[in-house]
C-alpha cells in the first residue's frame, strides 16, 4: 500500500481526517485573535521604528503627518494583498493553484488551495511565509536611507503584516498539534488534519 500522494490533490489510501477545524465557528476565539492580532501590530511597530532608528537616525517623531497618512492608507492595502500574494507563492512552490478571496462577515482575507494536502511541515511553511518573508523584507527596507514619512510607512506596513498573520499563527498552533506525518488541507478560514488508519 502506497504511502506518498500520487499527487498534491491525494492522500494515501490509508489516510483518514481526524480534525476540521474552522475559525468562523469559534465567535469568540475570533474575537480575542482580533485584539491579540491588534496587540501585536502594537508591538510590532515599537520593534520596527527601533530597527529604523538604528538606521535612519532621522526617524524620531512620533506624529503622523500628512505624507505619513497618505502614503499608510495607499499602502495598507497593498500590504493585504502582498501578505496574501506570498501564501499563495509558497502555495505554489508546492505544487498547488492557489485561489483569492475575501469572506466579509468576518474580515478575512484568503489564500488557500482547497483539496491540495500538504505534509505538515510544508503547511507550516505556507502559514508563516508572509509572517516571516514580510517582516524581512521590512527589515531590509528599512535599512536603506529614506525619506522619514516613507521609513514610517514601511514600519506600519511591516507591523501590520505582522498584526494580520494572527490567524495563520493559530492555525500554526493547530497544525502544531499533530505529527509530521500528518497531511494538512487548507480551508478558506480552517483546516483539515489527516493522519495515518491504525489498523487493528
Amino acid at each position: 500500500m502506497t504511502t506518498e500522494p500520487a499527487s498534491p490533490t491525494h492522500l494515501p489510501e490509508n489516510y483518514a481526517e481526524v480534525l476540521y477545524w474552522k475559525l468562523s465557528h469559534h465567535k469568540t476565539l475570533l474575537v480575542v485573535l482580533n485584539v491579540v492580532g491588534l496587540a501585536l501590530m502594537g508591538l510590532a511597530l515599537v520593534l520596527f521604528l527601533a530597527w529604523a532608528r538604528l538606521w535612519q537616525p532621522a526617524v524620531t517623531s512620533l506624529k503622523m503627518r500628512i505624507g505619513q497618512m497618505t502614503g499608510t492608507l495607499i499602502a495598507i492595502p497593498l500590504t493585504i494583498v502582498l501578505h496574501e500574494l506570498t501564501h499563495g507563492l509558497a502555495l505554489r512552490g508546492y505544487g498547488a493553484r492557489p485561489k483569492y478571496g475575501v469572506i466579509w462577515q468576518q474580515g478575512m482575507f484568503y489564500a488557500t488551495a482547497a483539496g491540495y494536502a500538504f505534509r505538515r511541515n510544508a503547511y507550516l511553511v505556507i502559514a508563516l511565509a508572509p509572517l516571516v518573508g514580510l517582516s524581512l523584507v521590512g527589515m531590509a527596507l528599512l535599512m536603506f536611507p529614506l525619506a522619514e514619512w516613507l521609513a514610517w510607512v514601511i514600519a506600519i506596513c511591516a507591523a501590520l503584516n505582522v498584526g494580520s498573520a494572527i490567524g495563520d499563527m493559530w492555525l500554526v498552533r493547530v497544525a502544531l498539534g499533530y505529527p509530521s506525518s500528518a497531511y494538512i488541507v487548507d480551508e478558506k478560514d480552517g483546516v483539515r488534519v489527516f493522519m495515518p488508519v491504525v489498523e487493528s
